[in-house]
């Protein structure tokens, strides 16, 4: 199955043409916070206007940057049994479930995906998983799974934690949710601080 290049990914952004941010960067950022920012800077190629919007507030900033080490942790043999591509696909589910341009373009443009773009477009239009022969029953679950984490209100219906809970691992499914987590806290903070979306077409070396 072809496979769909971070610089193809563009066509199932969501239209934002915000440029600019609601607030301004701070002047004087921490100097524990600036080692961090320049490497996310170098990782995604381009200036992370989050950080620097979250360091108005030092307590925010430092609590996103702890939860952000595990990037720093070797992946354990969990994570690795999932593989990328089912990791993948509940990253990009959340982002699109939750419409963040942000999001979106960190999930589907920083790095070839694993999914063919009919695959990219049933999750960006909410398709029924269950229609798409390519998609594994796992990888189906892990799907829903990121929708109704990413849904308002949360309600995890008895017959899909069944299903969920005979299909993973305890551990599989503690990823799972905290990859999709994840996607729901870095969505509403920073499409609520204003920040543009990422561009990976002008990414420099």
């Amino acid at each position: 199955m072809a496979t769909t290049k971070a610089s193809t990914a563009a066509a199932n952004r969501v239209s934002d043409s915000r440029e600019k941010p609601f607030i301004a960067e701070p002047r004087k950022i921490n100097p524990l916070l600036r080692p961090w920012n320049a490497v996310v800077d170098r990782e995604m190629h381009q200036r992370f206007v989050p950080g620097r919007l979250m360091a108005w507030d030092p307590r925010t900033a430092f609590s996103w940057v702890a939860g952000s080490l595990y990037w720093l942790l070797p992946a354990g043999k969990a994570r690795k049994a999932l593989g990328d591509r089912i990791q993948n696909m509940v990253v990009i589910t959340a982002a699109y479930a939750l419409n963040s341009p942000y999001c979106i373009a960190d999930a589907v443009e920083s790095e070839p995906t694993g999914l063919s773009e009919a695959e990219l477009e049933a999750l960006r239009i909410g398709a029924d998983v269950s229609e798409m022969p390519s998609f594994s029953p796992r990888e189906r679950l892990a799907v829903r799974y990121a929708r109704l984490v990413s849904s308002t209100p949360l309600e995890f219906p008895e017959d899909f934690v069944a299903e969920l809970t005979a299909a993973f691992t305890e551990q599989e499914i503690v990823i799972l949710a905290a990859l999709a987590a994840e996607i729901n806290r870095n969505a509403r903070l920073f499409e609520a601080l204003g920040a543009p979306p990422l561009d990976f077409g002008a990414q420099t070396g």
